[in-house]
């Protein structure tokens, strides 16, 4: 039987070896590979915001992942959360966020969540991911 695979969409190189360790000590029998552009985080960092010709890029890198062979996707950058999202639509195989497990344990748990975040850029698309996944769980 052939192992799944797994492939990373990341807006920065330093991401790789930290998915590859949390990847080799919490999924067994899996291969992975990585499609990196750090430009899609310098542009929204320097428009502030996601435009809608960087988010064409993240949902070309998004397909060309799945071109490549992955069995699942996920991107680990939350400030270009519509584009995965966009990009899942219109992909054969899950695409994943990475802040969607955060979010859907967060409702889970409590009706008052508060978002912090590393860069001003993923206050609105995590606030927003939460709100819906809320307003879904019931």
């Amino acid at each position: 039987m052939k192992a799944k695979t797994l492939g990373f969409v990341h807006t920065s190189a330093t991401l790789v070896p930290l998915f590859q360790q949390l990847t080799n000590e919490f999924i067994e029998g899996i291969d992975t590979f990585n499609i990196v552009d750090d430009s899609v985080i310098k542009d929204v960092i320097k428009k502030g915001e996601l435009t809608p010709n960087t988010a064409a890029r993240v949902v070309s890198h998004i397909q060309a992942a799945e071109a490549a062979g992955a069995d699942v996707i996920l991107a680990t950058c939350s400030s270009i959360g519509s584009a995965i999202e966009t990009a899942a639509t219109l992909c054969n195989v899950p695409v994943i966020r990475v802040d969607q497990a955060m979010a859907d344990e967060a409702v889970q748990i409590s009706d008052k969540i508060g978002v912090i975040a590393t860069l001003p850029t993923t206050l609105e698309p995590t606030s927003d991911l939460v709100k819906r996944r809320y307003q879904s769980s019931g």
